[in-house]
């Protein structure tokens, strides 16, 4: 039992992550997959982040049919959900919550550079097929202070209860999850090794002035 009078310990100005899974994700994925093929087949890509792979164009909210629909619906509901407009007055709403969204198709040795999507509130990644390999392709999150929690003693890191505080987190592709994040915040993926492709999908949430 800890020390009702001994030193505790609050963590303050968290980084929000949200983790939620689709329900009935493996026919959306399956949907999906066809339709990501299909745009893929006529359109050459773009680069931005991307070192090898397909990233599509930004307005999959516009061809990825049904599924991408349901897809950027899920990811503004969840956004909607944990943002707050404290200048609102009234229960009439400032902003409007809109999307862009795209695909991602690593095949093996691709990856993503680390990066952050300006102008944009919240980000997510979708996952619909981790490529075989969901030890490879991890969403690499860096810790925002970094590096002026190294600068004067690189080798001390704060701990408690035995465990050190990290400057990054990775997380596992997993078919039918999607995380959100802060879009300031920077992250990357690592190198994808599995047989298949792995495909994602990426979305911004942008806020914009509701129109009077």
């Amino acid at each position: 039992m800890s020390d009702p009078l001994g030193p505790r310990v609050r963590r303050l100005f968290a980084t929000p992550l949200i983790e939620l899974d689709l329900p009935d994700s493996a026919a959306l994925n399956a949907a999906l997959v066809q339709v990501i093929a299909a745009r893929r087949a006529t359109h050459g890509g773009i680069s931005r982040s991307n070192v090898g792979g397909w990233h599509s164009d930004t307005e999959m909210a516009q061809w990825g049919g049904e599924a991408g629909r349901r897809v950027a619906l899920e990811a503004l509901k969840a956004c909607g959900a944990y943002t707050h407009d404290m200048g609102m007055k009234g229960a009439e709403p400032r902003f409007q919550m809109g999307v862009e969204m795209w695909a991602n198709v690593l095949p093996a040795g691709a990856v993503n550079q680390h990066h952050a999507h300006g102008g944009a509130l919240w980000s997510a990644v979708y996952y619909v097929d981790d490529g075989g390999d969901r030890d490879s392709g991890s969403l690499v999150l860096l810790d925002p202070r970094f590096p002026m929690n190294r600068m004067y003693s690189p080798d001390l890191v704060f701990a408690e209860n035995g465990e050190m505080e990290e400057t990054t987190v990775r997380i596992a592709p997993t078919p039918g999850r999607m995380v959100i994040f802060p879009s300031w915040l920077m992250h990357g993926v690592r190198p994808h090794a599995g047989p298949r492709e792995r495909i994602s999908i990426a979305i911004n949430v942008v806020a914009i002035r509701a129109r009077k």
